[in-house]
């Protein structure tokens, strides 16, 4: 089971005062998972409180969160604010009308949404960013170079209900010689429940010959000291086997980006993405499962003229697990791969729907 991490905020922001708080480990459970770490407010100084892990599983506390021990925290802006000077950033979003699905959840494409603006957040933040590039930095201007997202990977605990307030947390990690690992959680502001955990690969290509490449020395030395070396990814991508194209018996032909789903970089938002493969998702599945688990693997970039195929086939299974497992892959008409990906999806855990009365926090 991957580990739960992250920095409580208190619910009301006038309340802090400069005050200090404590994180305080907790086991719990829900349907979903059989246990997630959440951590406590408590006005005295910081101090994390190692409890033993259950069903004998360890629960680690990423070196990130132990280094805030005694760390002072004003209140969060609306932008969002360094943790300790850099190693966390932190951000705290309301899930608003226009991001939930028909049972009043944040979608899972705002969700993948929501993670990217904090990334992009953190590099504004950090001085990286240099006039409305995202997260460019004065080395990767030179050379022409900008992030793009080679693997993503997101479990989903809970989904946040329309009015929730949660936390994003995000951090950076190296990743050998070529990319940077982004890490983030989304907790709850008010209970510290851990929703989602969601680990990304980041490398870089060159914007004129759209080809990636390894990671050049000038830009290592620009983002170094953001960049951790000791900690674990939030959530570790699950193996599976190459998909089989030819045994994919789900099909969509003839989706086609807008422009409103371009980015800076002129290519398809890595978000669209999930679009697409649920357009050849069986009905059966997503009537009555939501989304728990999902692995990308981005192949090539999608440009605005292309022509996209969207391929699925269910994963057999053994009849006691409840689990459903959907390979997926979308290419291009010409048969070139642009997504490889693999969901895992259950019976809907709980609905948001009913729900009279919402503490809307600002």
């Amino acid at each position: 089971m991957a580990t739960s991490r992250f920095f409580n905020m208190p619910p009301f922001a006038s309340t802090w005062n400069k005050s200090k708080v404590s994180l305080q480990r907790v086991n719990i459970t829900s349907n979903a998972i059989q246990k997630t770490v959440r951590f406590s407010v408590i006005n005295c100084s910081l101090k994390i409180n190692h409890t033993q892990p259950a069903l004998n599983d360890e629960i680690r506390v990423p070196s990130v969160i132990k280094e805030m021990e005694n760390e002072e925290i004003t209140s969060p802006s609306v932008a969002g604010r360094l943790v300790k000077g850099g190693p966390v950033f932190q951000q705290n979003v309301s899930v608003r009308s226009f991001e939930i699905d028909s049972e009043y959840k944040m979608s899972t494409k705002a969700i993948m949404n929501y993670l990217q603006e904090a990334s992009l957040n953190y590099a504004k933040k950090l001085g990286l960013t240099i006039d409305t590039r995202f997260g460019i930095t004065p080395g990767m201007r030179k050379m022409d170079l900008v992030w793009v997202f080679r693997g993503m990977h997101i479990e989903v605990d809970r989904y946040p209900c329309w009015g929730e307030v949660v936390q994003i947390l995000h951090w950076t990690c190296a990743s050998g010689r070529t990319g940077v690992r982004f890490d983030w959680t989304i907790n709850d502001i008010n209970t510290g429940e851990t929703l989602v955990r969601a680990s990304c690969l980041a490398v870089m290509m060159n914007k004129n010959t759209r080809k990636t490449c390894k990671l050049p020395e000038e830009v290592k030395d620009e983002i170094k000291a953001y960049l951790r070396e000791d900690v674990e990814p939030i959530v570790e991508a699950f193996k599976y086997s190459c998909p089989q194209t030819e045994a994919m018996d789900h099909i969509k032909t003839g989706l086609t980006p807008g422009w409103n789903d371009l980015d800076v970089n002129y290519h398809v938002n890595n978000a669209k993405y999930l679009d697409w493969i649920l357009e050849s998702t069986p009905d059966s599945i997503r009537d009555r499962h939501e989304l728990w688990k999902m692995n990308f693997e981005y192949r090539k970039e999608c440009l605005k003229d292309d022509v996209i195929q969207s391929l699925s086939r269910v994963v057999p299974s053994n009849e006691k697990n409840r689990e459903i497992e959907v390979e997926h892959v979308l290419r291009l008409e010409s048969g070139h791969q642009v997504l490889r990906a693999r969901t895992v999806w259950r019976t809907y855990s709980h609905s948001c729907r009913g729900i009279n009365s919402m503490k809307i926090i600002f």
